[in-house]
């Protein structure tokens, strides 16, 4: 059995990766108060996963929920249980749980990771997912949203695009 991550995953674009700095914060974007990734489909996943790195730490907090939703607009969503940890420099799990949502604070060389399995999705009569974050007045940092689907039922040289 292959244990090769690009043959059983799939990397999903589902937000600018991009060098950013502390006053183009990529959470707040043009001074919004809300984040949104791109909405993922879980027709051919067991899982998806988004790993949110923080290279330099600034203020504030940010509330993470991940929405199961009935199409890409997404035009229907609900909040559904996911799990999560935090990664503090040097490599020490800070926290983990599951929950439906989790309140991050910006720290200097920590990485969120926040994982649902498509089974929740589907509890709710639903195929698409996308994490969402709301910040608190003042959130400030750097960072990215790299999302990954896992599990892949078919795994062929290229499932195409899994956004919309």
């Amino acid at each position: 059995m292959s244990e090769r991550f690009l043959e059983n995953n799939h990397v999903v674009h589902v937000a600018p990766v991009a060098s950013i700095a502390i006053a183009d914060d990529m959470w707040k974007g043009s001074g919004a108060t809300e984040v949104y990734t791109d909405v993922m489909s879980m027709k051919n996943a067991d899982g998806a996963v988004w790993i949110i790195p923080i290279s330099e730490g600034g203020t504030g907090t940010a509330s993470v929920r991940i929405c199961a939703c009935d199409n890409v607009t997404p035009t229907n969503t609900v909040a559904i249980s996911f799990q999560y940890a935090k990664i503090q420099a040097p490599d020490t799990i800070e926290a983990t749980g599951e929950s439906t949502a989790y309140l991050t604070t910006f720290e200097d060389d920590c990485v969120y990771v926040f994982e649902v399995d498509s089974a929740k999705v589907a509890e709710q009569g639903y195929e698409f997912v996308y994490l969402e974050a709301d910040l608190a007045a003042g959130a400030n940092t750097e960072g990215a949203i790299i999302g990954f689907l896992t599990g892949l039922r078919y795994k062929e040289d290229d499932i195409g695009t899994q956004v919309t």
